[in-house]
């Protein structure tokens, strides 16, 4: 497959649910209007779909949602998934989740080939973390988080930087990642749906934080990719040892 540029397509990035157990403000509704259940592709044709894909030459592969791990039965998808990896088809399968249930899921992910995911988390304070999410707990994620870690999957962190919410977090966040191994991707707020105005006076521009974080941090370019659009520096904070990836979306 080609796109219009003739650029060769070997990525898929496939949402298996439009659902979520948070409500994350800056992504979706209290009251979210989901697509009926017979709009949905079922498990069976998802698998069908991918294997075409996998066909017509994608080599990459990534499950989202929604939220991927609250839909019934995607175990079974994710271990079908899996056998195109073992069998070379396949050069990688990954995730991306909130980690609300990756703790139950992480030996099985790990089975099925998945060598490296991203979770989504915007601060480390609980009490912060049930604001943004409007109903989630920090510990589950964190738990999740360490279950993926002990199976021998990579964590990469996603943080949405949120003017006046999360930015005071950015720091900590950052030298948490660096202590625990994790990669890090700070992600603009993005205007969407019925959000768009309200949370768009929240919107932090990663070239804005950049600039703050460079006053309290020594960021190294670096070539390091991981597969997606992110460009990724190394950071040292000025006042203490310690290199890792952060930045930048």
């Amino acid at each position: 497959m080609e796109d219009s540029f003739g650029r060769r397509i070997t990525t898929l990035r496939l949402s298996v649910i439009d659902r979520c157990d948070l409500r994350c403000v800056y992504c979706m509704s209290e009251q979210p209007n989901f697509l009926p259940k017979p709009e949905v592709l079922s498990l069976e044709e998802l698998e069908r779909l991918c294997g075409i894909f996998i066909g017509l030459g994608v080599r990459k592969l990534r499950l989202t949602g929604g939220e991927p791990l609250v839909r019934r039965g995607i175990g079974r998808l994710i271990g079908k998934l899996g056998e195109h990896v073992a069998a070379g088809r396949l050069d990688e399968l990954t995730l991306t989740t909130n980690g609300t249930r990756l703790a139950e899921h992480a030996t099985a992910l790990a089975a099925a080939g998945i060598r490296r995911i991203n979770v989504s988390l915007d601060t480390l304070d609980p009490d912060l973390f049930r604001r943004i999410t409007r109903r989630g707990e920090l510990e589950t994620v964190l738990d999740g988080i360490a279950a993926a870690r002990e199976a021998g999957v990579a964590v990469k962190i996603n943080t949405v930087a949120l003017r006046g919410i999360n930015e005071t977090e950015i720091d900590r966040l950052i030298g948490w990642c660096g202590r625990e191994g994790h990669d890090m991707t700070l992600i603009e707020a993005m205007p969407l749906g019925e959000f768009a105005a309200s949370m768009m006076s929240h919107a932090l521009p990663v070239t804005e934080l950049r600039d703050q974080l460079a006053r309290r941090w020594t960021l190294i370019n670096t070539d390091y990719r991981s597969g997606g659009p992110a460009r990724y520096v190394g950071g040292r904070n000025r006042a203490a040892a310690g290199l890792h990836h952060a930045l930048e979306r």
